[in-house]
């Protein structure tokens, strides 16, 4: 079923032909109500961002807490370089000094995991993201990146059995958890939205839609999963126009 405006897709196809479309205007056709009453019949646990409390603020990681003041400013800063930094070689190698020394804070895995990432050293990647699995398996940062690499690599139907099949952030921390950072409800919400869609479960990938944009609409992951979301609906849209020929 398509909840998209189907003349207002239409007119935006045919207007730019250079295949960009404004993700926002398009998705906010959608009735918001009619998808949330037809999931909450059939899914009665599902959350939306009023049922728990987002902060910005630093949630800081018990064995986190344990560091030296001194390291945890230092390894800060590493991770402050890895987005501004194209020599990423000392910035992983100073992290890895930190992990030996520090074996038991996911954080800094978590760290290394993205610098990977970002100097494209991807075997590395995945095998500090099998490490972080095996070692933190509750550590919801570590099962981010695990379902992110698989989306990257078209393998999304792995993403339900990284999560446990639990599609709710409040199903990953401990009973009476009342905080949850920003940057967890983002990325939690993100792959799980961009597993529905690429699994044909369009409202579902619409309820995570709508959560990343009632945070932060602009977002380049509510960008993502928006225009994953229009590329859905005018697959859709086609299939439908070739039954009428």
């Amino acid at each position: 079923m398509s909840y998209i405006n189907q003349f207002k897709l239409i007119h935006a196809i045919t207007e730019h032909k250079d295949g960009w479309l404004n993700y926002k205007e398009l998705l906010s056709t959608v009735n918001r109500q009619q998808i949330m009453k037809k999931l909450q019949k059939s899914n009665p646990g599902l959350k939306g961002i009023s049922d728990f409390f987002i902060t910005e603020e630093p949630i800081e990681d018990e064995n986190w807490l344990k560091l030296p003041e001194r390291d945890k400013k230092k390894i800060a800063r590493l991770n402050a370089k890895i987005k501004k930094s194209k020599n990423l070689h000392s910035v992983i190698a100073d992290l890895l000094k930190y992990k030996l020394k520090y074996p038991d804070v996911p954080p800094i895995y978590n760290y290394l995991g993205i610098a990977y990432n970002r100097a494209d050293q991807q075997k590395e990647f995945y095998r500090i993201l099998l490490e972080t699995r095996e070692k933190f398996p509750d550590y919801v940062f570590g099962k981010i990146s695990m379902a992110e690499y698989y989306l990257s690599i078209d393998r999304h139907k792995k993403i339900p059995d990284i999560l446990d099949h639990k599609f709710e952030i409040t199903q990953h921390f401990p009973v009476g958890t009342e905080a949850f950072h920003i940057s967890a409800v983002r990325g939690f919400y993100y792959v799980i939205g961009m597993y529905f869609i690429r699994a044909g479960k369009a409202e579902l990938a619409y309820k995570s839609y709508f959560l990343l944009s009632d945070l932060d609409i602009d977002n380049q992951s509510t960008q993502i999963l928006g225009n994953e979301i229009i590329g859905h609906e005018i697959k859709a849209l086609k299939r439908s126009t070739d039954n009428y020929r």
